[in-house]
Formats: structure tokens, sequence, C-alpha cells
């Protein structure tokens, strides 16, 4: 782990759905460590979306994340022992 990454960091994320439903459209957020951060948004803002790119359980169509300094898509397995997600 990379004590000095951020705790989370994605850049210019884009997913889509079936090639017509834009989920993510070049999000782009950065969260410190040892900050609070809330996700907040309307109903098919693309929160969930993001928590599944974040958490490994989906890919991005393009752009990059990391989760306490390991590539979610190159490194799915470091993130996963380095997060807890209570649904």
């Amino acid at each position: 782990m990379n004590t000095r990454a951020p705790a989370i960091e994605a850049r210019q994320l884009i997913k889509t759905y079936g090639g017509e439903v834009t989920a993510l459209d070049g999000i782009d957020v950065v969260v410190e460590r040892g900050s609070v951060f809330g996700l907040l948004g309307p109903n098919g803002a693309g929160k969930s979306t993001t928590v599944k790119i974040l958490t490994t359980l989906a890919r991005p169509d393009s752009g990059s994340a990391t989760v306490a300094g390991h590539d979610v898509l190159r490194h799915p397995d470091r993130v996963r022992r380095a997060i807890g997600v209570v649904a």
C-alpha cells in the first residue's frame, strides 16, 4: 500500500450499459486518506456504478481508478484486501 496515495482516486471514469445508457461520463474524484466522504446524488446519477467500479465488481469502459494506492483493474485482489463494504 502506498501510504502517500489518496484513499480513492478516479480519473475520467466512463461506463455505459448496452452501449446506450451512460452511467458515468468522465467522473473525477479524489478522496484523501483520513477524510470523510459522502457520495450523494439523485436516482440514476451513477453512485452505485461508481462504487461497483471502486470495489472491483464492475469494469469501467475507460478511465482509471485506484483504492489505497492499488489499481482496480490491474490489482483487484489487492483492492479487495484493503477495503470493506457494507451494503
